[in-house]
C-alpha cells in the first residue's frame, strides 16, 4: 500500500511541475528598457515609426513623411478620477502614464500603481500612423487640448486633443473620464480617404514576466472564446468581429472594448524590445470604444457588459477555483485578514474531506496488518507473479481491503490543490493582503530576511520550513507498510516539498501549512480511536 501512497505523492509533484512547466506563463527574454521615464526633448523631425517583427525578421516600417519642426519640450496634462490619474503628453495627444489610486506599487512603497510600463520608443497611446503613396506618416507631432486639466467628482468630464499627422492630416482624440469607473471612452477621428486607412496601436506592457506563476501577455475574446497569446513571434490576426482585445500585466490589465461599429481589423504583434502591440486598422476614419486601466476584480471586470471577467485565469479548474476565492472574500467582509481567511478555508475543506482521511487511514491499517501474510504469499509465489497477483487479489477480498483506499482519497483532492495553486497565486485580493508581522503579501514569497552570498540572493522563509517539519511529523503518524528502503525514499518528500513550496506565494504556503496540521490533528485522533 504504501507504494501506492508513494506514486500518489509522486503524481501530485509530477503533475505540479508539468503544470509549471508547460502551462504557467513562460518568461520571455527580452533586451532591456530603460528603468525612468524621464522629460525628454522630443525632436519630431527625426522621429521614425516602430519597427515591427513580422514572422521573426525584423522589418523597417516605411519611411515617415518629413516635416520641419524645432525642437520641443513635451507638456503634460493631467486627468484626475477618484480611481485613476492619468497623464497625457501633447506628443501625439495620448496618453504617457496611468496610475490607480487603490492600488500600490509595491508593498512597501506609497506610489500608486502605475499600469503603463517603461516600454520606449512606445512612449504614450493610442498611437496612430497612416500609410499613403509608400510612406508612413504618425501623429508624432505636438497637439493641442482643449484644456490643462480636468478633475472628475460627480459627472463625467472630456478632453480633447487635436493635432494633425506628419503629413498634415488632421487628427482628433476625444477622452471622456467618469467618477466611477476605471474605464475612458475615446474616440479617434483621422483625416483619410478610403485608399489611406490608418492604424491605430495600443502599447502598455513590456515582454518580460517578473512573476512566473501569473500570465502576462495580449489576449482577445470573440464573445465565445477567450485566448491568451503566449507568444508573438509571429503576427496575429484577429477577425473583426472580436468583442475585445488586451493587455494582461498579472494582477492588472488594458482592455481595448471597441464600439459595435468600430471593430476594425486587429493584429497582435511584436514592437521593437519585444512589447506586445495591438494594432487596429481602421475602415473608415472615426474609431470609438472604452479603454480599461484597471485591477483583474471580477466584480469591475463584469461591470463592463462583455464578458470581461474572463481575463481572471484559473486554469482547468477554474469551476472550483472560483467558489473558492468567494468564499474568501465573504469571510473577508468579518475578518478583515486574507490569512486567517485562508486558515477558516482549509479547516472547512479539511472537514469535508474527513471521511474520505478516515476512510484511506482505516484502508491502510488494514493493509497493514496484512502484511505478514502478504510476505508469505511473495516467498510462496515469489516464480508465479501471476499466480501470486490472483492470491493478494483474493486475499483482499476475503478480508474486505480496497488496496488503492488509501491513495484514491488523496488523488480526490487533487483537484482542490491545483485549485487553490492558480487562486491564491493570482488573486488580485491577496496582492499586497497583510496576513501579520513580516508575511505583508499573501500573493508573494514571504522574505524575512534576504542573505547576500557570492552575489547570491538567498532569502530566509520560515513558512516553507516548518511546512516541511509538519511534513515529516505528518509522516510519522501515518500508518505504512513501507519495506527500509521505502521508508529512506519517503523520508526525502519532506524535503522535496520545501523547495517545491520555497518559491510560492505564502498565501500558498499557508494553506499547506495549516492543511499540514489539520491532518496530523485528525491522524492523532484516528490513531486514538483505533487504539
Amino acid at each position: 500500500m504504501e507504494k501506492r501512497t508513494m506514486i500518489a505523492l509522486l503524481i501530485t509533484i509530477v503533475l505540479l511541475f508539468f503544470f509549471q512547466m508547460y502551462f504557467a506563463p513562460k518568461q520571455q527574454p527580452v533586451q532591456e528598457a530603460p528603468q525612468a521615464k524621464p522629460e525628454q526633448q522630443i525632436q519630431t523631425k527625426t522621429d521614425q515609426p516602430a519597427q515591427v517583427k513580422t514572422g521573426g525578421a525584423t522589418q523597417q516600417a516605411k519611411k515617415e513623411a518629413p516635416k520641419s519642426a524645432e525642437v520641443k519640450v513635451a507638456q503634460r496634462f493631467l486627468a484626475e478620477t477618484p480611481l485613476l490619474k492619468v497623464t497625457f503628453t501633447d506628443l501625439g495627444g495620448g496618453i504617457d502614464s496611468v496610475k490607480l489610486t487603490q492600488y500600490k506599487e509595491t508593498v512597501k512603497e506609497k506610489n500608486d500603481k502605475e499600469l503603463i510600463e517603461d516600454i520606449k520608443p512606445f512612449s504614450y497611446l493610442p498611437r496612430v500612423s497612416r500609410s499613403s503613396n509608400g510612406e508612413i506618416a504618425s501623429d508624432r507631432t505636438i497637439f493641442k487640448p482643449d484644456k490643462t486639466s480636468i478633475t472628475v467628482k460627480d459627472r463625467p468630464e472630456t478632453i480633447v486633443f487635436s493635432g494633425t499627422l506628419t503629413d498634415g492630416k488632421r487628427v482628433r482624440k476625444i477622452y471622456t473620464f467618469f467618477p466611477d469607473k476605471y474605464t475612458i471612452d475615446m474616440k479617434v477621428e483621422v483625416e483619410a480617404t478610403e485608399a489611406d486607412k490608418a492604424m491605430v496601436d495600443f502599447a502598455v506592457i513590456s515582454g518580460t514576466n517578473a512573476n512566473t506563476y501569473v500570465f502576462k501577455g495580449p489576449f482577445t475574446y470573440n464573445g465565445k472564446k477567450f485566448e491568451q497569446i503566449e507568444t508573438t513571434d509571429k503576427n496575429i490576426q484577429v477577425d473583426k468581429g472580436y468583442t475585445y482585445a488586451g493587455l494582461d500585466e498579472g494582477f492588472f490589465a488594458f482592455i481595448w472594448i471597441p464600439a459595435e461599429d468600430s471593430r476594425f481589423p486587429l493584429t497582435v504583434l511584436k514592437g521593437e524590445n519585444n512589447v506586445p502591440v495591438l494594432r487596429m486598422s481602421m475602415d473608415k476614419s472615426m474609431a470609438t470604444g472604452r479603454l480599461f486601466f484597471g485591477p483583474k476584480q471580477s466584480e469591475v471586470l463584469k461591470s463592463l457588459g462583455v464578458k470581461a471577467d474572463q481575463v481572471i485565469d484559473f486554469g482547468w479548474f477554474h469551476w472550483i477555483a472560483v467558489p473558492l476565492i468567494w468564499a474568501l472574500n465573504m469571510m473577508n467582509k468579518v475578518t478583515h485578514n486574507y490569512g486567517i481567511d485562508i486558515i477558516i478555508l482549509t479547516i472547512l475543506i479539511k472537514i469535508i474531506f474527513y471521511p474520505l482521511t478516515v476512510k484511506s487511514s482505516t484502508s491502510m491499517k488494514k493493509m497493514q496488518k496484512l502484511q505478514p501474510k502478504i510476505m508469505k504469499l511473495k516467498e510462496k509465489y515469489a516464480n508465479d507473479k501471476t499466480k501470486l497477483n490472483q492470491e493478494m487479489m483474493g486475499l483482499y477480498k476475503t478480508e474486505g481491503v480496497n488496496p488503492m483506499g488509501g491513495c484514491l482519497p488523496m488523488v480526490i483532492q487533487i483537484p482542490v490543490f491545483f485549485a487553490l495553486y492558480k487562486a491564491l497565486s493570482g488573486a488580485i485580493e491577496l496582492r499586497h493582503s497583510h496576513f501579520f508581522w513580516w508575511i505583508n503579501d499573501l500573493s508573494a514569497p514571504e522574505d524575512l530576511f534576504t542573505f547576500h552570498v557570492a552575489g547570491y540572493a538567498l532569502p530566509l522563509r520560515i513558512l516553507p520550513l516548518i511546512m516541511g517539519i509538519t511534513q515529516v511529523i505528518q509522516q510519522k503518524m501515518t500508518p505504512t507498510t513501507a519495506d527500509p528502503m521505502q521508508e529512506k525514499i519517503m523520508l526525502l518528500m519532506p524535503i522535496v516539498f520545501t523547495f517545491m513550496f520555497w518559491g510560492f506565494s505564502s498565501g500558498l504556503v499557508l494553506y499547506w501549512l495549516v492543511n499540514n496540521v489539520i491532518s496530523i490533528a485528525q491522524q492523532y485522533y484516528i490513531n486514538r480511536k483505533a487504539t
